[in-house]
């Protein structure tokens, strides 16, 4: 089928058909719906995974839900032509124990991570926003962590937002007054 080298018809972003082999780590693609049929077609993102024991798994981070997909080099996607910028909602500053997706920020470690769940089976891993590299996290899951909201902008055109991670707040219930005799206010 005949492919002008230049599009007759502009589109953003771009879109082009790849191999994963093809794709450089951190490279934005669409993806189908996960191989058990669960969930729904979503933004993902290439990136290695390197265990403990020093095995490196190359594969996608599924943006929602947000996990980590392990793929075969040869597969085929979509992978989107454009550049984009990861910001940070200082707003959504909290303490508390990880969830997926939240962004972890910490002095010693690399200093900001996206925590994904279940990367190794039962182990937790961060996805290094600088290497686009899992890597295992070593605190213990229960341990609060400061973590913040963050969404993919486009980098040309920061106004459009490509995903969104909110943080929810803990919710906090107020219990209600016991009333304790007749004449109390």
């Amino acid at each position: 089928m005949y492919q002008p080298s230049v599009p007759l018809v502009p589109m953003s972003p771009a879109f082009h058909a790849a191999q994963l082999a093809e794709l450089e780590l951190g490279r934005l693609m669409l993806l189908r719906p996960g191989g058990d049929g669960a969930g729904s077609a979503s933004l993902g993102m290439r990136v290695d995974a390197l265990s403990a024991q020093g095995e490196l798994l190359t594969g996608v981070v599924r943006l929602h839900p947000m996990r980590f997909e392990r793929c075969a080099l040869d597969e085929s996607v979509a992978a989107l032509e454009l550049e984009y910028l990861l910001e940070a909602d200082l707003t959504s500053l909290i303490a508390r124990p990880p969830h997926p997706g939240d962004l972890l920020v910490a002095a010693r470690r690399p200093a900001a991570a996206v925590f994904l769940a279940n990367v190794w089976g039962s182990g937790a891993g961060l996805l290094d926003v600088n290497s686009a590299t899992i890597r295992p996290f070593g605190a213990a899951p229960r341990v609060p962590q400061v973590a913040l909201g963050w969404r993919l902008v486009e980098r040309a055109q920061r106004s459009r937002i490509l995903f969104e991670h909110c943080t929810a707040e803990p919710y906090l219930q107020e219990l209600p007054r016991r009333v304790q005799g007749e004449d109390c206010d």
